[in-house]
């Protein structure tokens, strides 16, 4: 049952999350914050995303308590019309002068450690458990250490070494948050992520490949009215979507789990137990459901999919853990965040 407490053979209680969150309470909440943003052309996003998170942080509970997020709407937007006034900046600079563009994604390049590094520290220190705020600690210097070492090698391995820096970087970010003063720590090995990318890339091209070639096939065998040739000659990319749905849901739940299961604190670890093929008639489901729909079943997509999750995800604690919260946390703006959401950058893990 989510929510249970029980005990395991190691002798550690075996702790899961309850979400209490549903699709009607959601669709209520989304479909206010999609009017009311719409009608203040976008000021009103900044108080959407906080009330968003806040429902869905106060519907997941953990050992008897919900989470908190304190992040302030009015910080969330300062953050934001910043982030809009370089991408103004950005365009208008490269429309004018194409050249200039080369310019910017260097300066990106190398302000993306900066920006990560606040991106992440604004959301951990708004986020809390029994009264104990989250952090990250790691500073932008190391950041950028770590980030600059890591792009080295995959531009001089052609990107042969991506999936090892994908391990290197979940790993990072792991380690360099903390709940109150409690590090956290997690060590991924680079082979495994290899082996996960190199199936869900095998996937898709034995998936893919082959239902592309045969819808293309028929495609050609007849010609077609000129109102539907433009929609039909679209569907061999139908089967390509379908198989990167696949490879993604693999790749997904297999990084997932490999993340959780090696990432441990001090009286604490954690298990996930993510299943590829429940992944993968998730997401079929919820693409359909909400494109038949019109996007109206958005809200029901994301609840079924976060419900999913939690429910293969374990705690299991040793005896009495204590924390202590951090002596001071400094504020932290929310440009960081909201530059990688403009120019969909993921910061996440």
């Amino acid at each position: 049952m989510a929510g249970a407490t029980i005990a395991s053979p190691q002798g550690e209680r075996v702790v899961r999350p309850q979400f209490t969150a549903s699709a009607g309470e959601y669709f209520r909440i989304w479909i206010v914050n999609l009017l009311f943003s719409l009608l203040t052309l976008g000021i009103y996003s900044a108080w959407a995303k906080v009330r968003k998170r806040r429902y869905f942080y106060g519907s997941t509970r953990l050992d008897g308590a919900t989470f908190d997020y304190f992040a302030s709407p009015k910080a969330v937007l300062k953050g934001r019309i910043l982030a809009a006034g370089i991408v103004a900046i950005y365009a208008l600079t490269t429309e004018l002068y194409p050249n200039s563009r080369f310019g910017f994604w260097v300066a990106g390049l190398i302000l993306l450690p900066w920006l990560g590094v606040r991106a992440y520290a604004f959301n951990a220190r708004n986020s809390g458990w029994r009264g104990v705020r989250f952090d990250f600690v790691a500073g932008t210097v190391k950041a950028a250490r770590t980030y600059a070492a890591m792009v080295a090698i995959v531009a001089v391995t052609l990107g042969l070494a991506f999936p090892w820096f994908m391990a290197r970087m979940k790993s990072f970010v792991v380690s360099n948050h903390a709940f109150g003063t409690a590090r956290l720590e997690c060590r991924l090995r680079g082979r495994d992520f290899f082996g996960i990318y190199f199936l869900a890339g095998l996937i898709v091209a034995v998936i893919g490949a082959p239902l592309a070639f045969g819808a293309s096939w028929l495609v050609m065998r007849r010609q077609y009215p000129d109102e539907i040739a433009g929609m039909i000659l679209l569907l061999p990319a139908v089967p390509v979507y379908a198989a990167y749905l696949v490879g993604y849901a693999y790749s997904e739940s297999r990084t997932t789990n490999l993340l959780w299961n090696n990432t441990h604190g001090p009286g604490v670890r954690f298990e996930s137990s993510l299943s590829a093929l429940r992944m993968t008639w998730l997401y079929l489901g919820n693409v359909l459901a909400v494109i038949f729909s019109a996007g109206l079943l958005m809200p029901w997509a994301v609840i079924r999919t976060r419900r999913y999750r939690l429910s293969c995800l374990s705690m299991l604690v040793r005896g009495e853990p204590v924390y202590e919260a951090s002596a001071s946390l400094p504020r932290v703006g929310a440009m960081g965040q909201e530059l990688g959401d403009f120019f969909n950058v993921d910061l996440g893990i």
